[in-house]
């Protein structure tokens, strides 16, 4: 379980050992001013909905072990020569063992035996639905990661304000509170901003892309299978596009997605 989570773990580590080792580096209200007031304008620009969708999504990054496309693409050319050897039978009882939730909800649909346009047009809605939800949790995290900085800047004009304001008034005790105030914030909001905030949310638009991918391999399965345009072997004709060499390379696989076909 632990191995999850190596990633949130190795960051808490590495600000525990490095506020042992500069305490100089620490400033627990430039912290709060930064980090605090990004969050709190972040959580008041989304609705709760929206916030534990997020939520949810880094759950699953950082949980969820990776499947490339490949994978992807085997299970639906290992559940393609299953339909074909047992028809709609073999496909049912592999329905309770899939974890792909997209993959499972089509072979329920066919399942089913429902229309070609209601199964099509449930899909597209729940492809719609999670992409839109991906979307608005990259959004979340793009316009944290904007926030940051700006609130970094805020601690600074504040720790300049109450910098003049000593030494204005001779407070020499108090300016290198002030002065740290300054440089801290804008430090603190650069790091998160730029180290923490933005890989994540590339890393997970890096994920919706790849979920998207799947989703629309999976759509085209369900409706190759539907209209029986799959074949015992390739399932897709080549018509000229694909060399002797990729097709033979192909002739053991039960289906070929014709989106990764190369086009003429």
């Amino acid at each position: 379980m632990l191995k999850a989570f190596w990633v949130p773990i190795v960051v808490l580590v590495g600000t525990i050992a490095g506020i042992a080792i500069r305490p100089e580096f620490f400033d627990p209200f430039s912290l709060l001013l930064t980090l605090g007031g990004a969050v709190a304008v972040t959580c008041f620009s989304y609705s709760r909905s929206q916030l534990h969708d997020l939520i949810r999504a880094l759950q699953a990054l950082l949980t969820m072990p990776p499947q490339c496309l490949q994978d992807h693409i085997d299970e639906l050319a290992r559940l393609t020569h299953l339909y074909r050897l047992e028809g709609l039978r073999g496909l049912e009882n592999q329905e309770r063992h899939l974890g792909d939730s997209f993959l499972r909800q089509g072979v329920t649909l066919l399942v089913d035996l429902q229309r070609t346009e209601i199964i099509q047009a449930r899909l597209e809605r729940e492809r719609t639905r999670v992409l839109s939800r991906h979307e608005v949790s990259r959004q979340i995290l793009l316009t944290l990661a904007k926030l940051l900085p700006s609130f970094g800047l805020i601690g600074t004009l504040v720790g300049m304000v109450l910098l003049l304001k000593n030494i204005s008034s001779q407070n020499v005790e108090s300016l290198p509170a002030a002065l740290s105030l300054a440089v801290l914030a804008t430090l603190y909001g650069a790091f998160l901003a730029n180290v923490i905030v933005a890989p994540v949310a590339a890393r997970l638009h890096a994920g919706a892309v790849e979920t998207e991918s799947k989703m629309r391999l999976t759509t085209e399965w369900v409706m190759m299978l539907l209209r029986d345009e799959s074949t015992p072997k390739t399932g897709v004709k080549s018509n000229g596009s694909l060399s002797p060499q990729e097709t033979e390379r192909n002739q053991d696989l039960d289906w070929v997605p014709p989106t990764l076909l190369p086009q003429r």
